[in-house]
Protein backbone atom coordinates (compact mmCIF):
# COMPACT_ATOMS: atom_id res chain seq x y z
CA UNK A 1 0.00 0.00 0.00
CA UNK A 2 1.41 3.50 -1.25
CA UNK A 3 1.86 6.61 0.93
CA UNK A 4 -1.25 7.72 -1.08
CA UNK A 5 -3.76 5.06 -0.11
CA UNK A 6 -2.33 4.86 3.38
CA UNK A 7 -3.37 8.79 3.85
CA UNK A 8 -6.67 8.58 2.14
CA UNK A 9 -7.45 5.28 4.60
CA UNK A 10 -6.14 7.67 7.60
CA UNK A 11 -8.73 10.36 6.61
CA UNK A 12 -11.80 8.21 6.03
CA UNK A 13 -11.33 6.57 9.28
CA UNK A 14 -11.12 10.07 10.93
CA UNK A 15 -14.00 10.83 8.75
CA UNK A 16 -15.98 7.66 10.71
CA UNK A 17 -15.05 8.53 14.20
CA UNK A 18 -16.35 12.27 13.64
CA UNK A 19 -19.62 11.17 12.74
CA UNK A 20 -19.78 8.32 15.05
CA UNK A 21 -19.78 10.88 17.97
CA UNK A 22 -21.81 13.37 16.35
CA UNK A 23 -24.48 11.73 16.92
CA UNK A 24 -23.64 10.66 20.96
CA UNK A 25 -22.13 14.29 21.06
CA UNK A 26 -25.24 15.85 19.98
CA UNK A 27 -27.46 14.18 22.96
CA UNK A 28 -25.01 15.24 25.21
CA UNK A 29 -25.07 18.63 23.85
CA UNK A 30 -28.82 18.73 23.32
CA UNK A 31 -29.20 17.60 26.88
CA UNK A 32 -25.96 19.75 28.46
CA UNK A 33 -28.55 23.13 26.94
CA UNK A 34 -31.64 22.09 27.46
CA UNK A 35 -33.06 22.88 23.74
CA UNK A 36 -33.16 20.27 20.64
CA UNK A 37 -30.81 21.11 18.22
CA UNK A 38 -31.02 20.43 14.22
CA UNK A 39 -28.11 18.90 12.17
CA UNK A 40 -27.30 21.10 9.05
CA UNK A 41 -28.08 19.55 5.63
CA UNK A 42 -24.57 20.49 3.96
CA UNK A 43 -21.90 18.41 5.33
CA UNK A 44 -19.39 21.70 3.80
CA UNK A 45 -21.70 23.85 6.38
CA UNK A 46 -19.24 25.78 9.02
CA UNK A 47 -21.40 24.36 11.90
CA UNK A 48 -23.12 21.35 13.04
CA UNK A 49 -25.90 22.07 15.16
CA UNK A 50 -28.54 25.06 15.38
CA UNK A 51 -31.52 25.76 16.83
CA UNK A 52 -32.87 28.27 14.82
CA UNK A 53 -35.89 29.70 17.25
CA UNK A 54 -33.43 30.19 20.07
CA UNK A 55 -31.00 31.37 17.81
CA UNK A 56 -28.25 28.67 18.99
CA UNK A 57 -24.97 27.72 16.90
CA UNK A 58 -23.14 24.77 17.96
CA UNK A 59 -19.52 23.46 16.56
CA UNK A 60 -18.52 20.16 17.74
CA UNK A 61 -14.86 18.44 17.73
CA UNK A 62 -14.05 15.19 18.55
CA UNK A 63 -10.58 13.83 19.35
CA UNK A 64 -8.88 10.96 20.69
CA UNK A 65 -7.16 12.28 23.44
CA UNK A 66 -8.06 13.46 27.08
CA UNK A 67 -7.98 17.09 28.20
CA UNK A 68 -4.68 16.93 29.81
CA UNK A 69 -2.97 15.73 27.03
CA UNK A 70 -2.68 19.25 25.44
CA UNK A 71 -2.75 23.25 27.40
CA UNK A 72 -5.19 24.03 24.25
CA UNK A 73 -8.32 22.58 21.99
CA UNK A 74 -8.17 23.72 17.95
CA UNK A 75 -11.31 25.09 16.13
CA UNK A 76 -10.52 26.23 12.66
CA UNK A 77 -10.17 30.42 12.32
CA UNK A 78 -12.78 30.17 9.49
CA UNK A 79 -15.30 28.96 12.47
CA UNK A 80 -14.26 31.38 15.08
CA UNK A 81 -15.08 34.30 12.74
CA UNK A 82 -17.69 33.19 11.30
CA UNK A 83 -18.92 32.81 15.02
CA UNK A 84 -18.27 36.51 15.72
CA UNK A 85 -20.40 37.50 12.67
CA UNK A 86 -23.01 35.30 14.33
CA UNK A 87 -22.85 36.88 17.58
CA UNK A 88 -23.29 40.33 16.10
CA UNK A 89 -26.56 39.00 14.56
CA UNK A 90 -27.85 38.18 17.76
CA UNK A 91 -26.70 34.21 18.01
CA UNK A 92 -25.17 31.92 20.86
CA UNK A 93 -22.03 30.28 19.55
CA UNK A 94 -20.80 27.37 21.34
CA UNK A 95 -17.82 25.29 20.38
CA UNK A 96 -17.34 21.91 22.18
CA UNK A 97 -15.31 19.11 22.79
CA UNK A 98 -15.69 15.45 23.09
CA UNK A 99 -12.76 14.37 24.83
CA UNK A 100 -11.88 10.55 26.25
CA UNK A 101 -12.63 12.29 29.69
CA UNK A 102 -15.57 13.99 29.00
CA UNK A 103 -17.39 16.94 27.03
CA UNK A 104 -16.15 20.12 27.16
CA UNK A 105 -17.76 23.84 26.25
CA UNK A 106 -16.62 27.35 25.22
CA UNK A 107 -19.32 29.86 24.47
CA UNK A 108 -17.80 32.30 21.95
CA UNK A 109 -17.42 35.99 23.04
CA UNK A 110 -16.99 37.86 20.29
CA UNK A 111 -14.60 40.60 21.95
CA UNK A 112 -11.95 37.50 22.80
CA UNK A 113 -9.12 37.03 21.54
CA UNK A 114 -6.50 33.86 21.15
CA UNK A 115 -3.32 32.96 20.01
CA UNK A 116 -3.18 30.72 16.48
CA UNK A 117 -1.08 28.66 14.52
CA UNK A 118 -0.90 27.19 11.57
CA UNK A 119 -1.18 22.99 11.77
CA UNK A 120 -2.82 20.35 9.37
CA UNK A 121 -3.11 16.60 10.48
CA UNK A 122 0.15 15.71 8.85
CA UNK A 123 -0.19 12.33 9.52
CA UNK A 124 -2.85 12.37 5.95
CA UNK A 125 -0.47 14.76 4.69
CA UNK A 126 -3.60 17.16 4.74
CA UNK A 127 -2.72 21.01 4.29
CA UNK A 128 -1.99 23.21 7.20
CA UNK A 129 -4.78 25.94 7.98
CA UNK A 130 -4.89 28.08 10.07
CA UNK A 131 -6.32 27.79 14.04
CA UNK A 132 -7.09 29.23 17.04
CA UNK A 133 -5.56 27.99 19.97
CA UNK A 134 -8.29 27.76 22.81
CA UNK A 135 -6.97 27.73 26.30
CA UNK A 136 -8.22 24.79 27.92
CA UNK A 137 -8.57 27.07 31.35
CA UNK A 138 -11.62 29.02 29.44
CA UNK A 139 -13.19 25.48 28.99
CA UNK A 140 -15.93 24.40 30.97
CA UNK A 141 -16.68 20.44 31.65
CA UNK A 142 -20.31 19.82 31.20
CA UNK A 143 -21.79 17.57 33.89
CA UNK A 144 -24.65 14.45 32.89
CA UNK A 145 -28.33 14.52 33.82
CA UNK A 146 -27.81 11.94 35.93
CA UNK A 147 -24.70 13.38 38.27
CA UNK A 148 -26.30 17.12 38.32
CA UNK A 149 -27.00 18.14 41.94
CA UNK A 150 -29.63 20.26 43.74
CA UNK A 151 -27.49 23.40 43.63
CA UNK A 152 -26.54 22.41 39.94
CA UNK A 153 -30.34 22.14 38.88
CA UNK A 154 -31.51 25.34 40.66
CA UNK A 155 -28.52 27.43 38.75
CA UNK A 156 -29.95 29.59 35.71
CA UNK A 157 -26.70 28.94 33.37
CA UNK A 158 -26.45 25.63 31.23
CA UNK A 159 -24.83 22.93 33.80
CA UNK A 160 -21.09 22.95 33.87
CA UNK A 161 -18.37 21.90 36.19
CA UNK A 162 -15.39 24.28 36.70
CA UNK A 163 -12.16 23.42 35.92
CA UNK A 164 -10.53 22.51 39.17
Amino acid sequence: MGQREINKKLKEMDIKFGDNNEAIGKNLIEDYLDMPLRNYKDKYATFDFFNTDLKVIVELKSRRNSSQKYKTQLIGKNKFDKAKVKISEGYKVYFFWLLQDGLYVYEVNKNQNFETTYLGNYARNDKSKELILIPNLVLKKTIPKEERTTEDKNKVEPYILKWD
